[in-house]
């Protein structure tokens, strides 16, 4: 009995430890310093809008390569060992992104439209309601260069509604093109779809406006982000896109709110009064007449 009591325990050990990173790839520490100066790299080459921002986006990469003392070969094999392991390259990614969003912080960034709706809670005309995922990886590869998803559709939309899909991009990209379509499918009754698509081949804000229908009632939505092979010659060539501060934000048509508001409180109040008994005083008025004749006295005071 005891031996079987360490048995269990061992496996549970086993189970809890986090296998670690083979020593000849670069650790998921160093691989989040190298990818962090790398974006700010890429962000000061973009500055540069000209024929020389492609020079200089490759000089500056090699540069930061040259200032953690990486080798592009060392580099590239990490990365295709990270491609096999994409929960932990995602999590890498999310602190390059929150470590980015810092840093633009503290440099006095003013705060853009996709964080402007952070503050709104999930109920109210103006609601975040995205429960999805807020941080997806992918990559050009079979089975990893989708994300679908579904939102649920309750009583708390309304004919009217619009909204708001939107999230960042960050591309690692060494060849080919860039290029990822999102696509957003509205479900309205009687049948009626509208589909809102955009494409997004650049690093930073993406959003999709999908416009309100005042005729028709929202059933269904969903949608997916895919990402193209991107044309590339070599398959092990550096190509990522990581996106982040996922949102669907919900804004409510106020005069079409109000009138649902005030229907549902109508039919409420007609439902609560029809099982409600009246009152006995109004039923002894109502009853052949008799609310203004006198009350007979009891027989003992007669």
């Amino acid at each position: 009995m005891k031996n079987g009591f360490y048995i269990i325990v061992s496996l549970l050990i086993l189970m809890a430890c986090k296998p670690s990173v083979p020593k000849e790839y670069i650790q998921p520490g160093d691989m989040e310093d190298i990818l962090y100066d790398y974006h700010i790299a890429q962000a000061m080459a973009k500055a540069h809008r000209n024929q020389e921002m492609d020079v200089l986006k490759t000089e500056y990469f090699t540069a930061v390569l040259k200032k953690h003392g990486v080798t592009e070969a060392e580099f590239d094999s990490s990365l295709v060992y990270y491609y096999s392991h994409v929960k932990r390259l995602q999590g890498i990614y999310q602190n390059v992104n929150d470590r980015l969003s810092d840093e633009a912080k503290m440099l006095g960034s003013t705060v853009g439209e996709i964080g402007q709706y952070s503050r709104y809670s999930t109920t109210g005309d103006t609601a975040s309601i995205w429960k999805g995922q807020t941080d997806i990886m992918l990559m050009p590869f079979p089975a990893m260069n989708r994300y679908d998803f579904t939102v649920e559709v309750d009583t708390s939309f309304y004919k009217g509604d619009s909204f708001s899909f939107q999230f960042m991009t960050e591309y690692l990209w060494q060849a080919g093109y860039k290029d990822a379509v999102v696509c957003v499918v509205t479900k309205y009754e009687g049948d009626s779809i509208i589909q809102t698509s955009n494409h997004v081949s650049v690093s930073g804000l993406s959003q999709i406006r999908i416009p309100a229908n005042h005729e028709r009632k929202l059933k269904e939505m969903h949608g997916f982000i895919y990402l193209a092979t991107g044309g590339a010659d070599d398959a092990n060539a550096r190509r990522m896109m990581f996106i982040s501060q996922v949102q669907l934000i919900r804004f409510h048509n106020k005069e079409q709110a109000n009138e649902t508001n005030n229907s549902k409180a109508d039919s409420l109040q007609r439902t609560d009064n029809a099982g409600r008994p009246m009152p006995d005083a109004i039923q002894r008025g109502n009853i052949g007449g008799l609310r203004d004749r006198p009350v007979p006295a009891p027989p003992g005071n007669r």
